[in-house]
């Protein structure tokens, strides 16, 4: 499981490089719904987190674990105050744009490089 957590982080980062650039007047003026870089740097965060720790339970039923993890994204999605047509939109948005992608995703490891040096001091 924690290999299925990296081999998605690597796709994203296959994505992420090799999507197209828009128009660069189109990419400056984000549609209405789109939430902030560091709101989306803070969802996917916490999305990471949710991946990590399902992929370490080894004992229970794939359904169980699919229930469960449909259930973190739900209050994810409610502790951040979001719609997932928002987190969709806005992940749309930054997807296309790689520099911003690659600024949120920096971020993204940054913090839980941080989480994760503070668990183990």
């Amino acid at each position: 499981m924690k290999t299925r957590f990296f081999i998605s982080i690597l796709i994203l980062a296959l994505i992420i490089s090799c999507a197209k650039k828009n128009d660069s007047k189109q990419a400056e003026i984000p549609p209405s719904n789109i939430i902030s870089s560091d709101e989306m740097a803070s969802v996917l965060e916490d999305a990471f987190l949710v991946e990590g720790s399902v992929g370490l339970i080894n004992n229970i039923s794939q359904k169980s674990i699919s229930y469960n993890t449909r259930r973190y994204y739900s209050y994810i999605l409610k502790k951040h105050n979001i719609t997932f047509e928002q987190f969709r939109e806005s992940y749309t948005y930054f997807a296309s744009n790689n520099d911003k992608m690659e600024q949120i995703m920096t971020t993204v490891i940054n913090n839980l490089s941080e989480k994760q040096s503070k668990v183990r001091n």
